[in-house]
C-alpha cells in the first residue's frame, strides 16, 4: 500500500512522532510505501489533526489525548474534533483515550462500515528484540554494585510527576538500601539529592535500551499519561512497571508490575500541569519479578501493531 503520513515529523523525538517513526520503518520492512504527500496514496493516516495537506480519499485519524485544560478545550481542540467527526476510521493508541474522545466529543456519528470496526485502539508498538548483554562500562559497573536499580523516563513536566517517583524510590531503599534510581529524559522538574540518584538526560535507544534491561523496575507515576512510549520501551525489556491507575499506563501494563491507586477521575476537564498527589506509602515493597506474569501486558511487539494498521487500512480501501 501506499500510506500518506500527515502532521508527523518522524526526526523529532516527542511521543506521536516516536512512535510515527517506528510505524513507518515497519511498513518499510513490509513492503508498503510511506510517503509524505497525498497523491496516489492509498490512505492518508493523520497524526492528531490535519496538517492541511490536501489528503487521500481514505482519511485514518490516529488519536492521541485531547486537550483538557478547561481554558485550552474549547480553543485547541477545534481541529482534532473536526477530523473525529469526518475522517473513515480514529485509531486510539488506549482504551483511556478512547474514553476522554467520546466524553467531550461524543460517538462519532460515522457508524462502523460492514467489513468491520472503524473505532479501534491499538496501543504504541516497539521492536522488543531484547538486550543480550550490556556493553556500556558505567551500567556494568551499576548493576554490580547495586541489588536494585530503578528507573523513570520522560520528557518532563508536572504531569509525569517525577517528584512522586523520587518519593517512591526513597520509600523503597528503606527496605532495599543498596538502590539506585537511574532518570532519564530532559527538562527534569525535580532535582534529587545524593549518591544514588543519576540523571542521564536524552539518551538514544542503544543507551535507554540497555538501561531498561539492567534495571529490576520502572518507576512511571505519571498522571492520567496515555500511552506512553517510554513504558513500552522498558516492557520490551522486560522491566516492570509501576503505574498509577489513572490513565492507558496500566492498559499496557496488565498485570507485569504493580498498579497504585490514585485520586478518582472521571474524565473531567483538568489542569494537568497541576495534577493532584499520589499516595507512595501505599507499598514499601515491590514483588518478585518472578510472580508476575509478562504475558498479560499489552502487545508492543511492532509488526503485530503495524499490521493492524494495514488490516484497518485494507478494510477502508477494499471496493
Amino acid at each position: 500500500m501506499r500510506i500518506h503520513f500527515d502532521n508527523v515529523n518522524l526526526n523529532a523525538g516527542t511521543g506521536p512522532n516516536t512512535f510515527g517513526n517506528r510505524l513507518a520503518r515497519r511498513f518499510f520492512e513490509t513492503g508498503h510505501e510511506v510517503v509524505f504527500t497525498s497523491e496516489g496514496a492509498d490512505v492518508s493516516l493523520v497524526f492528531i489533526e490535519r496538517s492541511g495537506a490536501p489528503l487521500a480519499s481514505k482519511v485514518v485519524q490516529r488519536l492521541d489525548g485531547i486537550w483538557f485544560k478547561p481554558h485550552e478545550f474549547a480553543t485547541k481542540n477545534v481541529g482534532i474534533k473536526h477530523l473525529y467527526e469526518t475522517a473513515d476510521a480514529v485509531v486510539w493508541q488506549s482504551r483511556f483515550d478512547r474514553m476522554m474522545s467520546v466524553r467531550h466529543f461524543g460517538v462519532r456519528n460515522i457508524p462502523a462500515r460492514q467489513y468491520g470496526d472503524t473505532h479501534v485502539v491499538i496501543n504504541n508498538g516497539i521492536d522488543t528484540t531484547p538486550v543480550k548483554a550490556l556493553t556500556i562500562p558505567k551500567l556494568i559497573e551499576m548493576r554490580a554494585a547495586y541489588d536494585q536499580i530503578y528507573v523513570c523516563s520522560s520528557n518532563w513536566h508536572p504531569q509525569k510527576r517525577l517528584d512522586a517517583n523520587i518519593a517512591l524510590f526513597d520509600r523503597l531503599r528503606l527496605k532495599h538500601p543498596n538502590s539506585c534510581l537511574i532518570i532519564m529524559g530532559a527538562h527534569p522538574d525535580v532535582r534529587a539529592t545524593g549518591p544514588h540518584v543519576f540523571y542521564t538526560g536524552p539518551v538514544g535507544p542503544e543507551v535507554y535500551n540497555e538501561i531498561y534491561a539492567a534495571a529490576n523496575w520502572m518507576l512511571h507515576l505519571a498522571w492520567a499519561d496515555h500511552c506512553p512510549n517510554v513504558v513500552v520501551e522498558a516492557l520490551a525489556q522486560g522491566t516492570p512497571v509501576v503505574c498509577s491507575e489513572v490513565g492507558g499506563t496500566k492498559e499496557l501494563v496488565g498485570s507485569y508490575g504493580v498498579v497504585l491507586k490514585d485520586e478518582p477521575y472521571d474524565y473531567e476537564l483538568y489542569d494537568y500541569d497541576n495534577p493532584p498527589a499520589i499516595d507512595v506509602t501505599q507499598i514499601d515493597d515491590l514483588p518478585d519479578r518472578t510472580t508476575l506474569d509478562y504475558s498479560s501486558i499489552a502487545d508492543i511487539n511492532i509488526s503485530n501493531v503495524a499490521e493492524r494498521y494495514i488490516r484497518l487500512f485494507e478494510c477502508l480501501t477494499r471496493p
